[in-house]
This record gives C-alpha cells, structure tokens and sequence, in this order.
C-alpha cells in the first residue's frame, strides 16, 4: 500500500485488509513523505502484519510502488491504493486461484464507489473479463484494476519486472500489459475490490498527464520496433479523444475537426462532439450572463 497524506482514507483501506478470511498476510505501508495524520492512523492498529516504512525522499508513485515490493516476503504480490477498498473474500478466493502453476496472475471485477462507499447503487466495472493469453484482448480493451491484482513474486524476481517510475498515472497498465505476455491469466468476474472515484482521481491535469504518458509509451513502443497501429487502434483513439477534450476550450473549429478526424472510434467521435457543443453553449451562457450583470452595475 503506497500513501501520500492518506488521512481521510487510510484507516478504512486498513480494515479492509485486517477484516479478509485469508488470515495469513503482510500490508506493506509505504509512506511517501506523508505531512498530514496518515501515521498515527496507521498507528492505531496494533497488528504486527502490518509494516510501516517511510521515505526518506518523495517519489514517483511507481517508483514507491517498485521500494514497496522489495520489502514484500510473500510469495504471491497483492495492491492497494490508499482509498480503494478490498472485500473480505479477496484474497482467500486469489490464493486459491494462485494453487494452479499454470496461471501467472488472477484478477477479479470491483465495484466503483464515492465517499459514501460501497451501496445498493455501486455499479460494477465491468461486464465481463477475459482469462487465458489476454494481451491483445487487453490492449483493445484494458480492464485489470491493480487493486484486484495478485501475482507471483517469482515473477518479478526471473522477470525482473518492475514499474516505470517515469510515468504518474498508467504505470500499473503498462506493467499489466507486459506481465500479460508472460502466461496465462485467470479472472473471477465476481467483484472483490472497490474503486473510490473523488475528485483528486479525475481532474483535468490528470487526463492530459495521462495522454502525454500514453504519447511517451507509444514512442518508446515505436522505437522498439514493436509498432502495431491496428493492435493498438483503441488505446490510440482513447488517447486522441482525452486530448481533444482535455484541450477544448482552447481549439478553433478547424482543430476541433482535425482533432475528432484522429479518433477512430465513431462512438468517442460522437461523445466528444456533444461534449464539446455543451462546452461552446455553456461558454456562450455564461458570456450573455456576465454582460448583463455588467450592463446593469
């Protein structure tokens, strides 16, 4: 488990742990220069399974995850994000499913929540999950939550497979999607995990980091010769409608066109277009709005 200034969520991720059938665990806790209350939450518990290690300088998310996993003794490698929540079952169903050598990694379905947690309205993720060889199913439609995700430490030691540390926010995908190379996955479409959705997940910035990330990832695949337009086609035309929405305001009509030409995917084309016509009214609205107050004072 990564926190920085985890307050408000940490002890509620805690719980999660502590209160799972599977009894035989280790949290790692790794503090990335945290200057709020997230220690003396943590604190609180007196649970010897759970161990704490500060940084003693502030990284990248990835690169703090990379840290947490060289304390990890387990044999199988499990996540959490400081304000995501796992369900009782989780790992007991995950270490079951881990029995089987032939499976290289397990995940599952999780529910999407807010601030109010998991209710009768919490919606799952996804329909369905691929198991089996699931790299090209995954590129064309990415559906692993880390914080569903359990892998064999082995794994990373032959492989030496880590998380890029240059990137911010699709680090975990990019991990993924390598470690799907390596063998066969096995999904439970059953929801384990809740995904908390809140403001600091969603904002604008972190869309656009995200597609400059995506852009650097294409390149770095480019430059390794394993460039494959029609493989990628959907993370490409994801990647080109979150830029064009991220940059809207700022686009004239021609760039809005040029723009929605990139994006191979008639129903983002669609979504950004009606995105975008409610973006220009609103901006109209408000303009009419603020000459009459001015024309009145």
């Amino acid at each position: 488990m990564n926190v920085h200034n985890g307050e408000k969520y940490i002890s509620d991720s805690i719980k999660s742990v502590v209160q799972q059938t599977y009894k035989n665990w280790e949290l790692i806790i790794w503090d990335n220069l945290s200057i709020d209350k997230t220690f003396y939450f943590i604190s609180r518990f007196k649970d010897k399974r759970i161990k704490y290690f500060k940084s003693i300088i502030f990284d990248t998310l990835y690169s703090a995850r990379n840290k947490a996993i060289e304390k990890a003794n387990g044999d199988l490698l499990t996540f959490l994000d400081v304000d995501d929540l796992w369900l009782p079952n989780k790992l007991s169903v995950q270490v079951n499913l881990m029995k089987n050598a032939d499976v290289e990694f397990c995940y599952s379905n999780f529910y999407n929540i807010d601030d109010r947690g998991l209710n009768y309205f919490s919606k799952k993720a996804f329909k369905k999950l691929p198991s089996g060889y699931i790299y090209k199913k995954l590129i064309s439609n990415y559906v692993v939550g880390i914080l569903t995700l359990c892998i064999r430490r082995e794994t990373i030691v032959k492989k030496k497979l880590l998380f890029d540390s240059r990137f911010s926010i699709i680090g975990d995908m990019v991990f993924v999607l390598e470690l799907s190379k390596l063998g066969i996955a096995q999904a439970d479409n059953r929801c384990l995990a809740c995904y908390r959705s809140h403001g600091n997940n969603l904002s604008k910035r972190k869309v656009l980091l995200q597609v400059r990330e995506m852009r650097k990832w294409f390149s770095d695949i480019k430059k390794l010769g394993d460039w494959n337009e029609k493989e990628l086609k959907n993370l490409i035309s994801v990647t080109n409608y979150q830029r064009a929405k991220g940059i809207s305001h700022r686009l004239s009509f021609i760039q809005v066109i040029n723009s929605i030409s990139k994006i191979n995917n008639f129903y983002l084309k669609l979504k950004f277009l009606i995105f975008y016509f409610f973006q220009m009214i609103s901006k109209k609205l408000f303009t009419k709005m603020q000459k009459k107050r001015i024309y009145k004072l």
